[in-house]
């Protein structure tokens, strides 16, 4: 049987994510055969690609894309990964393989290529707001005396061309919640960056929960997601959900621990 590790928000730290994997095999004296990511994973292996994260200017650290370039360059695990909302979206959203050495499998959203045969895993990047699910609005495109956008690339390139704010490459879209919805098998495994289910301690901010109306659609037996920084084992319907945790705090990395409930394993 293969052993499979689904991590959870890693936010650039990839030279820990690389020691806790190897943690993880040297405890079970076993190798991980395939690695999922549900988002957060950071991989800003350029310094200009830091432009397209999105939130405060703090948090871009251009000065550690050479750590991750050289963690990334040790990384010997398959990985199959879907977006966050903190993410280099210029490189995601106009993907491009090779640019990530042909390490990395991605989707926007859809069926995950990965390498354990016989499983099927589902994922949708990004994470949700009411007035993003279109690329773009017939008003928007005629103020901007341009063809309406529909395409991820087409959005980069406006991003790229500072006709947009590059956090609009954060947010899922409706044919894409869709496609999911009506997917004609039910996963093993459905990675997601925000949780089907609220979180008891977060405000509800929107009535209509996405994450939540694909996961009772296709009825995966796993659920794997991110983004709240905490670990959490639930149910929705027939589905396990998995909410993982952040892989360290800011006073815990320079310490090298890794926070419990960061990684599941199957």
């Amino acid at each position: 049987m293969s052993l499979i590790a689904v991590t959870g928000d890693g936010h650039h730290q990839i030279g820990l994510a690389v020691e806790g994997l190897i943690r993880v095999e040297n405890e079970l004296g076993r190798p991980i055969a395939q690695v999922f990511s549900v988002g957060d994973l950071g991989l800003f292996l350029d310094e200009p690609d830091w432009g397209f994260l999105t939130g405060p200017k703090k948090y871009r650290k251009p000065e550690d894309s050479p750590k991750i370039r050289a963690a990334w360059k040790s990384w010997r695990w398959p990985i199959s990964a879907i977006a966050g909302n903190h993410e280099p979206f210029n490189r995601l959203r106009n993907w491009d393989a090779s640019y990530f050495s042909f390490k990395l499998d991605y989707i926007d959203a859809g069926e995950l290529a990965h390498k354990v045969p016989g499983l099927r895993v589902a994922g949708l990047s990004g994470i949700y707001h009411p007035q993003e699910m279109e690329f773009m609005t017939a008003l928007e495109a005629r103020t901007m005396k341009r063809p309406p956008a529909e395409t991820w690339p087409e959005m980069v390139h406006l991003t790229e061309t500072n006709k947009i704010s590059r956090s609009r490459l954060t947010y899922y879209k409706e044919f894409e919640v869709e496609l999911l919805k009506s997917l004609d098998f039910a996963p093993n495994l459905l990675l997601l960056h925000d949780w089907p289910a609220k979180p008891e301690h977060i405000r509800q901010i929107y009535e209509r929960r996405p994450e939540a109306e694909i996961t009772s659609a296709i009825r995966p037996a796993f659920v794997c997601c991110g983004h709240h920084h905490m670990a959490d084992d639930l149910v929705l319907g027939q589905s396990r959900i998995l909410p993982l945790n952040i892989i360290s705090t800011k006073e815990l990395i320079c310490r090298h621990i890794i926070n419990p409930g960061w990684c599941a394993l199957f």
